[in-house]
């Protein structure tokens, strides 16, 4: 459990990924970049890895290469069999020193952030501030796929360039190279106002049936009490939207 913590990003890869060995995957892993370091500013001191976690960082290469075909969950579950065996007096003197190391960081990091320079300050705070957004766009485009937000529909262009591609046999469009949207792009160019109206009508009906859509979703999610994830244009005032979402705790709570 405690190894999942430490790789999250390896987790969920399945046993065969990338048919490379672990201790590669765990390789990069912990050798991945911080925000500091990506920006080319130096190393920010690290967080002290628990006991536990240090004893993983030692020993996952070791096991992972004496069982190249074992599972991330089958090596980590491994490493908490053997963890289990370490002397008990080696795990007091590692949580103790652990502990010190902990108590320590918090002055350590303040002493690297002395040490960045005014410009260097603002680059790192403008980066994080561009990651926060960045995680929260992701959230929100999360969010809106879990209530189900009916997605936009492709305009005229969207619907010709799917009407090529079903009718396209393969290897007559190098649909693989930059510069085949260019090549779709000048086949419709080259079509005529009345070759071009039934994509476009197509594009207005779904428009239409899109919008109708998305009220429908709207008003599903004001009556939820989620209207921070609807239009501005569509928030009903504060009195309205309060006893909608209470109104629907209710029926929620019948059920």
């Amino acid at each position: 459990m405690y190894a999942i913590r430490m790789l999250p990003s390896l987790a969920n890869l399945g046993k065969n990924w990338s048919g490379r060995s672990w201790s590669v995957h765990y390789s990069a892993a912990v050798k991945s970049l911080s925000l500091e370091e990506k920006l080319g500013l130096p190393a920010r001191p690290k967080k002290p890895l628990s006991p536990y976690l240090q004893f993983c960082k030692q020993k996952f290469n070791v096991l992972s290469q004496m069982n190249p075909k074992s599972s991330f969950k089958e090596t980590s579950q491994k490493l908490a069999e053997e963890w289990k065996l370490v002397d008990s007096d080696l795990k007091t003197k590692m949580m103790s020193e652990y502990h010190k190391q902990v108590q320590k960081h918090p002055e350590a990091l303040q002493q690297y952030y002395n040490s960045l320079t005014d410009t260097q300050r603002v680059q790192l705070e403008a980066a994080k501030k561009l990651r926060k957004e960045n995680l929260q766009k992701i959230r929100l485009n999360l969010e809106l796929k879990k209530t189900g937000k009916p997605n936009r529909p492709t305009n005229a262009f969207g619907s010709f360039v799917k009407d090529v591609y079903s009718k396209t046999t393969k290897g007559s469009i190098n649909s693989h190279g930059k510069g085949y949207i260019k090549e779709i792009a000048e086949m419709w160019n080259k079509l005529t106002p009345e070759e071009k109206a039934p994509y476009k009508l197509k594009s207005e009906e779904n428009g239409k049936k899109y919008q109708r859509a998305l009220v429908e979703w709207e008003e599903e999610m004001v009556r939820q009490g989620k209207a921070n994830l609807i239009r501005l244009q569509s928030q009903p005032a504060q009195p309205a939207l309060d006893e909608s979402k209470k109104r629907f705790q209710s029926q929620t709570k019948r059920k």
